[in-house]
C-alpha cells in the first residue's frame, strides 16, 4: 500500500470529540444499518421466528380459527415492536450510553488532528496516527451532524460536522464518492 504524501495535505484541523457526537455517531450507524442488507436479513428472520413462536403458543391454548386471526393480527403489529423497541433505546438511552463509552475510553477524550487530500485522510493524536486511503473504507455515511467512515462494519471513524466549513463539507463529500460504498453522498 502506498502511503499519503503529506505535502499534498489541504487542510489541518484539530478538534475533540463530545458526547453528543457520539450519540449522533450511535445514531447514524442505527439508522444505517436498519437500512443494510444484513439489517433486513435480520428484522425479516425475526419477524418469523415471533410469528412461529407466537403462533405455536398461541394454537396450543387457544381454538385454530381463533389462533389464526390472532397470529395475523401479531404478524402485522410485530414490525413495529422489532423495529421500535431498539429504535426507543436508541433514541433514549444512546446518549447515556455515549456518554459512558466517552468517560472510559480516554482515546476519546483527547484533541485530534485531521487531514485529507485527494488520495485519503490523515488522522492523529497522543494515542496514535492512522493514514487511509479513500479506497481502504468500506463505506461511508452523513447526516446532519456527522460524517463517517467505516474501517469494517462496527468500526467507523467520526468527523463532527461542527468541526467543518461548509466548503470542507462539500469537499469530504466529494472525496468520499472514491469509497466503495457512498450511499448518501451523490
Amino acid at each position: 500500500m502506498s502511503e499519503l504524501k503529506q505535502d499534498e495535505q489541504r487542510t489541518d484541523i484539530l478538534f475533540q470529540l463530545t458526547p453528543q457526537d457520539l450519540t449522533y455517531a450511535l445514531r447514524l450507524h442505527f439508522r444505517q444499518h436498519l437500512r443494510s442488507r444484513p439489517g433486513i436479513v435480520r428484522f425479516a428472520v425475526l419477524w418469523i421466528l415471533a410469528i412461529v413462536a407466537y403462533g405455536l403458543i398461541t394454537a396450543s391454548i387457544i381454538d385454530t380459527n381463533d389462533a389464526l386471526i390472532s397470529i395475523l393480527s401479531f404478524a402485522v403489529i410485530a414490525p413495529l415492536a422489532i423495529v421500535g423497541i431498539p429504535f426507543l433505546l436508541v433514541y433514549t438511552l444512546g446518549g447515556r450510553t455515549a456518554r459512558k463509552t466517552f468517560n472510559e475510553q480516554r482515546t476519546l477524550q483527547k484533541p485530534i488532528h485531521l487531514s485529507w487530500n485527494e488520495d485519503g485522510v490523515h488522522l492523529w493524536s497522543d494515542f496514535g496516527e492512522a493514514r487511509m486511503h479513500w479506497t481502504d473504507f468500506v463505506k461511508a455515511r452523513q447526516d446532519g451532524h456527522c460524517i463517517m467512515f467505516y474501517e469494517s462494519q462496527r468500526l467507523y471513524r467520526i468527523i463532527p460536522k461542527r468541526i467543518l466549513t461548509d466548503e470542507q463539507v462539500r469537499e469530504l463529500q466529494a472525496l468520499a464518492l472514491k469509497i466503495r460504498d457512498h450511499r448518501g453522498f451523490e
